[in-house]
């Protein structure tokens, strides 16, 4: 998924007011952003599928250390007024005036760090960019502590150029390169690796006699991206448009296309195919063992019964058949009316009445309900089941079959 990542200017929205922009393709690893500048107006419109990122200058932001207490919540007015609270005598504003900040994964009790910006600041640019038709769903701070150690970024050139670190210690400290002769002895590891933009490449070695590790212009901002930070808590949680689904569309984006997920993809297709061709196997053995089946009882019927050239339901057939066999010669089956009252006389509990009312039609014995408990009714039914009937009740009326009967029916 490719995203729009636009740097908001230290300055407020107006005519004047330039914007940095880079488009960045979250699946991809190797592309090389390409940062430029233009105004509002000039800006480019992404597509639905697109994202607009707002990257938070390092100058418009100031890092502080906290430890929150216990029973706060993730989120809402009570950890709002927390931060205030533990922030208002280290701040040069009023806390109102600040929009602030945590860290996706912050724990109660433990060091963490806070961002806090100039909300008005904030909320206007957003407005401004909201009105040009450019919703920005997540908001990131262009430089933020490092989890380890130390980091250093010279960006910009020789006159409006920063120096930046980043430290897990001090959290994001910078002054501009032309202040290079007020800065501390001990500010700057000499031995330190500096990131270093094309036009301070050369001034870093020259003048810091440090290290300096050539990287393209905003080549930084992809870093950025990549972080868990999301500035967009509080109040502005609600107001941008629903961070948590552009959350996972993005997660679920990087999943789908990105290099170091190809294994982990291939390994599910593989998953699947498998799966696949286990249910094909599986549905063709079961496809052949009922054919066999079905084989084994036409040929039975077929040999017992020589007449029946015709076969749909081998088993019902031969049910008919044995059936036609035992009334043509005379003996009584299980849907004759003899035996259906025998079974109904052996079944019946011994304290319940005898009912009264018998009707017999077509292998179906009816009488009026009989008044028994539930214990009576189970035993009974069970006691019929085991002679191969099934009791059924319509209204006010108990109904007698042959189980293979009611089965028939119901085909």
């Amino acid at each position: 998924m490719r995203t729009l990542l636009l740097q908001l200017p230290t300055s407020t929205p107006g005519p004047t007011a330039v914007y940095g922009q880079a488009w960045l393709d979250t699946a991809a690893t190797e592309d090389r952003p390409m940062g430029t500048q233009a105004p509002l107006a000039l800006l480019p419109r992404p597509q639905r599928r697109e994202e607009v990122v707002a990257l938070l200058p390092a100058a418009a932001l100031s890092w502080h250390r906290i430890s929150l207490p216990a029973g706060l919540g993730r989120s809402g007015v009570r950890l709002q007024a927390a931060l205030v609270g533990l922030l208002e005598d280290r701040l040069l504003q009023d806390p109102a005036q600040l929009h602030l900040a945590l860290p996706a994964h912050w724990a109660a009790g433990e060091p963490t760090w806070v961002a806090a910006c100039d909300k008005a600041w904030l909320h206007a640019h957003l407005q401004a960019l909201d009105e040009a038709g450019l919703s920005v769903q997540r908001i990131v701070p262009e430089l933020a502590p490092a989890p380890q150690g130390q980091r250093w970024h010279a960006l910009g050139d020789e006159t409006t150029g920063w120096l930046w670190c980043c430290s897990a210690e001090h959290g994001v400290t910078g002054c501009p390169v032309t202040a290079v002769g007020q800065w501390p002895e001990a500010w700057l590891d000499k031995h330190a690796t500096v990131q270093a933009e094309p036009a301070l490449a050369t001034w870093v070695q020259a003048r810091l006699q440090a290290r300096a590790e050539l990287i393209d212009p905003a080549s930084h901002w992809r870093q950025a991206l990549a972080s868990d930070w999301n500035l967009a808590q509080f109040e502005l949680q609600s107001r941008l448009r629903a961070p948590g689904w552009h959350r996972l569309r993005r997660t679920a984006d990087v999943v789908l296309r990105h290099p170091q997920w190809r294994p982990a993809r291939w390994g599910l297709l593989a998953l699947l195919a498998a799966q696949l061709a286990g249910f094909n196997a599986w549905a063709w053995m079961t496809r052949q063992q009922w054919q066999a089946q079905e084989a084994r009882w036409t040929h039975l019927l077929q040999q017992s019964f020589p007449k029946v050239t015709v076969v749909v339901d081998a088993p019902l057939q031969m049910t008919r058949e044995v059936a036609r066999l035992r009334q043509d010669a005379g003996e009584l089956g299980p849907q004759d009316f003899e035996t259906m009252l025998q079974a109904l006389g052996a079944a019946l509990p011994p304290d319940v009445a005898s009912p009264t009312g018998l009707s017999y039609e077509n292998g179906t014995l009816q009488w009026p309900e009989v008044v028994m408990n539930d214990a009576q009714r189970t035993a009974f039914e069970q006691a019929l089941h085991s002679q191969g009937y099934r009791l059924q009740q319509q209204d006010k009326t108990w109904r007698l079959q042959v189980r293979e009967q009611v089965q028939e029916a119901a085909r």
